[in-house]
């Protein structure tokens, strides 16, 4: 068996060698694929053949929080296309946490509650009812 080549220079790997996505790495060429910086020895995540660091995987391809943009721990609350810690799902007006029975309304991209919304003027519920029926309306 020959001398290692390097996935990332092409050049012989004499020294320590990273095996990983089908090839061998010189241990500074071994980078996540968004950010570019060395894994040196810490968890990588795989994704279409790419290496990512723990937090560019999840902000590309999982579950990083809206509101506190770190990985989600635990359970995951999915809403308005996007990721949240539980303890994070809340009304954005009042910041009364919200479950997964709670009633709320899309307002900015956010979530509010129901009595947050019935507060709003009558003109902007009316709008934001609009919306979200032009929003859910099908191509014909």
């Amino acid at each position: 068996m020959g001398v290692p080549i390097c996935g990332a220079c092409r050049r012989p790997i004499e020294e320590r060698v990273v095996t990983a996505l089908g090839k061998h790495w010189h241990v500074e060429h071994f980078v996540c694929a968004k950010c570019e910086k060395p894994f040196l020895g810490h968890r990588h995540y795989e994704n279409r053949g790419l290496a990512y660091c723990e937090t560019h995987y999840h902000q590309l391809f999982g579950n990083l929080c809206f509101i506190c943009n770190q990985v989600c721990a635990g359970d995951v609350f999915t809403a308005l296309n996007k990721a949240w810690c539980v303890e994070h799902f809340s009304c954005t007006v009042c910041d009364q946490k919200l479950t997964q029975k709670s009633k709320f309304y899309e307002y900015d991209e956010k979530p509010v509650c129901k009595k947050c919304y019935e507060k709003f003027p009558s003109e902007l519920r009316q709008r934001l009812r609009e919306s979200h029926e032009n929003t859910m309306k099908k191509p014909t």
